[in-house]
């Protein structure tokens, strides 16, 4: 980027085996740790691809082919890998569902070394590896990393992109097709919004090209990447077309559902947030980074107007090409911050971008403290031994504070909300049950059918809730044949009216997952607290999970404090007492504290797992 004669090829600190090699450990803690915090990953993503992998599965509206705007091709590409896993030996679905992110991780991994070592070899060695540090340790990254959803493929495709985009002329030529394939596909296949960050991009490529290499080469250039754009398109609506059986381009449709829906339509009907929400999500998976990711323009600006504030014992970095790195984030931040409708996930795609953002920051801080302090006027104060100390404090203080409250958000989001993951283990779940699990208030925290055994489906009980929830997908196919890829489905609609035909009556259910928070305990006779029912109901499994009312603000939740005692709910799995045992009759319900077991009558443990054992 910038003039291919000024450009000279350098070599990464840490290599890029070295570096992919660290990430991989990290994002395979990721796979095997992280929660689902969103319920729209497992309906909308995990769901349909257990579908084509098992013949069964939760069907939302969006894969109604009244409306498709879910790719069959996206999912398709997931469910070939996670038919792939199921062949290996002694493989279960659970396996199945930890393979795959085994594989996101891997997938990540590469993306993250593959910038690295773009940002090193044709930018800076020093940002990139403020860049591999803050990725590594970033609460934000190892959330997003391993999660099923088109934004953290769009995020992976965004690092590959970037990278191609910054490759030198000096090393093969404008990669500009190459860039644009990447946004294409992340875009295309993955989330349609994401392609707004190749526009710094372009624009830069569009000036080098016009200054290096003429009109006519440039131009050349910009038709094979729009050609390379079409093919991805091309390629992506005759598979969904296919699947759908009618003619389908729904990268299109997303963006006419999402962006001219219409009254009664749209992202806002599932509920808005203030303009700070995403400065507020940011600052708790970012922390420091956040702040000067949001700097990192103005910095950059001060450099160019008062240009003596610069070290000089290192070549600066080119600043057009810093500006086309930084402008992608921020312009993301601003176009999803004007929406009414924010979710977390909106965010994945720019997470990259504003690490090499903060990095470039904190890299331009360094530069104006390392030109003070060897300034005549700082030197002759301050002694070289305190100068050095200063300097190293400098650089290792952000970071271990960044490392300390990115570690801290982790443990806290894993330690309270990992519960729904454990509940389905074929020890309290066997593989041979068979009949209907329901889900009442709980219906959202559902991990997937991945965690069903084969003859287990999941079903919904009416709760306070009162949206439209997932049908179930047509199991009629044989074969490889899925006949609920293209069927239309009844009880579906785009403006999330409630559908009673989703739901069971409670008799119906075998086994039932509930919740119990002592600072609010429900009132509602709709959704009750069926774990206290101990007439009806046993508990095969509890564990703790955090109760966010009564542990204090925000704060108090969002980051795990060594000694802070958060208050807890209890998340079970219960069993209809049809099917126990007489004497299990008799079992009582005790609130469980810290250090005590829970018991029936008759003297039996109930397995419950508390905070203080994991």
């Amino acid at each position: 980027m910038g003039n291919p004669e000024a450009y000279g090829v350098t070599r990464p600190i840490f290599s890029t085996v070295t570096a992919f090699s660290v990430l991989l450990v990290i994002r395979l803690l990721s796979a095997k740790f992280s929660t689902i915090p969103d319920c729209d990953e497992v309906f909308n993503y995990w769901e349909p691809t257990h579908y084509l992998s098992h013949n069964y599965g939760l069907q939302t509206w969006e894969y109604s082919p009244l409306y498709a705007i879910r790719s069959w091709a996206y999912v398709g590409l997931h469910a070939a890998v996670s038919r792939w896993i199921s062949y290996l030996p002694n493989m279960t679905k659970v396996n199945e569902f930890y393979g795959l992110r085994c594989v996101f991780a891997a997938v990540c991994a590469l993306c993250e070394a593959r910038l690295y070592t773009a940002v090193s070899v044709n930018v800076s060695r020093k940002i990139g590896l403020l860049y591999l540090v803050a990725t590594m340790t970033a609460a934000g990254m190892f959330h997003a990393a391993t999660a099923f959803l088109p934004s953290t493929f769009a995020m992976y495709t965004t690092m590959l992109g970037m990278a191609a985009f910054m490759d030198m002329p000096a090393r093969g030529g404008l990669k500009t097709v190459q860039g644009v394939f990447w946004f294409a596909v992340g875009g295309l296949l993955g989330w349609p919004f994401s392609m707004v960050m190749v526009l710094p991009f372009l624009l830069h490529h569009l000036a080098i090209g016009l200054q290096v290499y003429g009109l006519g080469k440039t131009i050349g250039r910009f038709v094979k990447a729009g050609f390379m754009g079409l093919v991805v398109l091309g390629a992506i609506t005759a598979i969904d077309t296919l699947a759908y059986k009618k003619f389908e381009i729904v990268s299109l449709n997303i963006v006419l559902y999402n962006v001219f829906g219409g009254e009664g339509k749209g992202p806002d009907i599932y509920g808005t947030e203030p303009w700070w929400f995403y400065i507020a999500n940011l600052a708790l998976n970012f922390n420091i980074l956040l702040p000067l990711a949001l700097l990192s323009i103005p910095l950059l600006l001060l450099t160019q107007i008062f240009p003596t504030v610069l070290s000089t014992t290192e070549k600066s970095p080119n600043p057009v090409t810093l500006l086309t790195l930084l402008l992608p984030s921020h312009i993301w931040l601003g176009i999803f911050t004007a929406q009414p409708h924010k979710e977390e996930r909106f965010m994945f795609p720019a997470y990259p971008a504003i690490l090499l953002a903060a990095s470039i920051s904190f890299h331009l801080i360094l530069s104006i403290w390392g030109s003070l302090v060897s300034s005549t006027a700082v030197s002759s104060i301050i002694p070289k031994r305190l100068g050095n100390f200063l300097n190293w404090a400098l650089l290792i203080v952000p970071i271990t504070l960044s490392t300390l409250l990115s570690i801290s958000r982790v443990m806290a989001i894993v330690n309270g909300y990992s519960a729904p993951l454990h509940m389905y283990d074929p020890v309290y779940l066997p593989t041979e049950t068979q009949g209907n699990l329901c889900l009442g208030k709980e219906w959202y925290r559902f991990p997937s059918s991945y965690f069903l055994p084969k003859d287990v489906r999941a079903r919904f009980i009416k709760s306070s809730f009162d949206g439209l929830l997932p049908g179930q997908f047509d199991e009629s196919g044989k074969g490889a044949e899925r006949p609920g890829v293209w069927n239309l489905p009844e009880g579906m609609n785009d403006e999330n009216k409630e559908d009673w035909s989703k739901y069971v009556d409670v008799s119906t259910c075998d086994y039932l997952v509930d919740a119990y928070f002592p600072s609010t305990p429900s009132s509602d006779p709709v959704q009750p607290d069926y774990m206290l029912d101990d007439a009806h109901w046993k508990r095969i499994h509890c564990e703790s999970f955090l109760d966010a009312a009564g542990s204090g603000g925000i704060l108090g939740r969002a980051f795990w404090v060594p000694g802070r005692k958060p208050s807890w709910g209890m998340y079970c799995l219960l069993k209809r007492k049809d099917w126990v045992e007489e004497a299990d009759v008799f079992e009582k319900f005790v609130e469980v504290e810290d250090g005590e077991q829970e018991v029936g009558e008759s003297g039996e443990p109930i397995n419950v797992v508390l905070k203080d054992e994991l």
